[in-house]
């Protein structure tokens, strides 16, 4: 929360009189401890204190109550379905958003009171995991929090010369253990409920702290803000290996604290690139020649709050066949307004061909009037490899009067001509380097109509026609999924001076596995007639 003096003042005397009124009533106090045991969020909202050192001489204190914003209950729940599925969760996260809290006051919660709770934490640093009387480390941060605790909510017979030791913390009562590591060999031997790794993609050799601690845990946290693509937490972000409901996005927009002021205040200080890694997620902010920059695709997801857009009657859908290594995408457009995608993983050809038709088959969007449903009426699918054989199923089905389309991105380009006078034969390799710099185009025309609505340097007017709008992190993981993949190829020009697209072999080696719903979403612009509308948008200005 954004909080006045006055209101940090209100919530003190609030636990204050709390604490008082419970000083010296056992039979409340275990009616308490129980409430705090069943409910997460009662127990913070009541008895949890951070700590930050930057308050000291202004006039907030540096102990203030926590309370959590919505983004950060939805981390916890995160936090528990992990546990409950015992599975790794991935959390890419902007700085000073609370993340480093968050997790000791989860882990501190089940230390108290779940029964055989062993937490295991792991950092880029040493001293980040712990270094006594440091409040940046995490274990600093735990003795903090038990320090505010009331002495009757703490386990029976603890003490804290005693048990809050340095890289371990033991709960005399129950046995349970929170314990830190550092270096190649953390989580080397013993057993954890749950791992945290904390600044994932500083650690150096971190493939050996994830072999380290597969056999540790279950359930591995791997938090970090992003440091590019050349690190084991780039590669687990988008490997694929981990489903979309085991990543998320922390974004500081989702901090009510982070206002417009101090937005505008830090991009001023800080570097661009800095912002853009440490802030916007952005984890392409130091690799030249993005096809599609990540400020341009955070601008597409963001203008609907900005502007009504509606959608347009005729659906189109893109189609993106993984054949198991990779996911099968389907992504709809109702004009500017982009659908949430639908994947899977199944390998067979004949199975993926029916999901694309009832994918698009159930990619509805309600007419501006709120009566009518508009449906999609046609999908482009790539047909190259594995494609092929899915083309030979549809090509003997009709579904609902959905034509499908086979496309060939390696085909040459078509006869579009821009407004250079150049057709795209003469600017482009083939096929898929038009699509994407047909994508490309409508971003960059979103990103700068985006900039004219806020009154921003750089915005220009665009018709509604020639702009796009994503769907919401929120709305779904797949949302975020597309949103990050749009990011990743880069373009580059050939020997004759033709725009090709990174190939994906090239990706491949940064790390980069197929990006699947971003060849769904770039499918949709493969008919000729989007190829004569979207052509009217001119060459790209940069």
């Amino acid at each position: 929360m954004s909080w006045s003096i006055e209101h940090l003042d209100l919530i003190t005397a609030s636990r204050i009189k709390r604490y008082k009124d419970l000083f010296d009533h056992p039979a409340l106090q275990k009616y308490e401890i129980e409430l705090c045991k069943r409910d997460f969020f009662h127990w913070v909202q009541h008895w949890v204190w951070t700590y930050n050192p930057q308050n000291v001489g202004t006039d907030f204190s540096p102990w203030l109550p926590f309370s959590f914003f919505e983004r950060q209950k939805e981390l916890i729940k995160f936090f528990d379905e992990k546990l409950r599925n015992q599975e790794d969760g991935l959390i890419e996260k902007s700085r000073e958003i609370g993340y480093s809290w968050i997790t000791v006051t989860y882990a501190t919660h089940k230390w108290l009171w779940t029964d055989g709770f062993i937490g295991s934490f792991t950092a880029n640093l040493e001293a980040n995991v712990d270094r006594i009387g440091d409040p940046k480390s995490l274990f600093e941060k735990v003795r903090q929090l038990l320090g505010k605790l009331p002495l009757w909510m703490l386990p029976s017979g603890f003490e804290q010369t005693i048990h809050a030791n340095y890289m371990k913390i033991i709960n005399p009562e129950n046995n349970n253990v929170l314990s830190g590591a550092s270096g190649e060999q953390a989580g080397r031997g013993g057993r954890s409920t749950m791992f945290f790794i904390d600044e994932a993609a500083f650690i150096d050799n971190a493939d050996r702290i994830d072999a380290a601690t597969a056999a540790n845990a279950r359930c591995r946290i791997w938090g970090s803000t992003v440091n590019g693509m050349g690190n084991l937490f780039a590669r687990k972000r988008f490997s694929g290996q981990l489903k979309p409901n085991q990543i998320f996005r922390f974004h500081y927009s989702s901090d009510p604290r982070k206002d417009k002021q101090w937005e505008e205040r830090e991009k001023r200080r800080l570097e661009p690139h800095v912002w853009a890694s440490e802030y916007e997620l952005d984890y392409t902010a130091s690799v030249e020649g993005i096809c599609i920059p990540s400020k341009w695709v955070n601008s597409a997801k963001d203008i609907k709050n900005k502007m009504y857009i509606p959608p347009s009657p005729e659906g189109i859908s893109g189609g993106d066949v993984g054949g198991g290594k990779a996911k099968s995408t389907v992504i709809t457009r109702f004009g500017p307004v982009v659908l949430l995608p639908t994947a899977w993983s199944d390998p067979d050809t004949i199975e993926t061909a029916f999901r694309m038709l009832d994918a698009v088959s159930q990619m509805t969007i309600k007419a501006p009037n709120g009566e009518t449903d508009y449906r999609s009426d046609i999908l482009y699918f790539d047909c190259v490899a594995i494609g092929h054989g899915v083309m030979d199923v549809l090509s003997r089905n009709e579904r609902n009067n959905i034509l499908t389309v086979p496309v060939n991105t390696g085909d040459p380009p078509s006869e579009t001509t821009w407004e250079d006078g150049k057709t795209s034969k003469q600017k482009f390799v083939n096929l898929k380097a038009e699509l994407w710099f047909l994508c490309r185009q409508l971003f960059k025309n979103t990103y700068e109509h985006y900039l004219y609505l806020t009154n921003e340097l750089g915005g220009i007017q665009h018709d509604i026609t020639e702009i796009i709008s994503l769907p919401n992190d929120e709305d779904g993981p797949e949302a975020m999924q597309l949103a990050a993949e749009l990011s990743l190829p880069k373009w580059m020009r050939n020997e004759n001076g033709k725009i090709m697209l990174e190939r994906k072999s090239a990706m491949a080696k940064r790390g980069i596995p197929s990006t699947d719903y971003a060849d769904s979403l770039v499918l949709t612009l493969a008919g000729n007639s989007c190829l004569e509308t979207w052509a009217k948008l001119g060459e790209q200005r940069g």
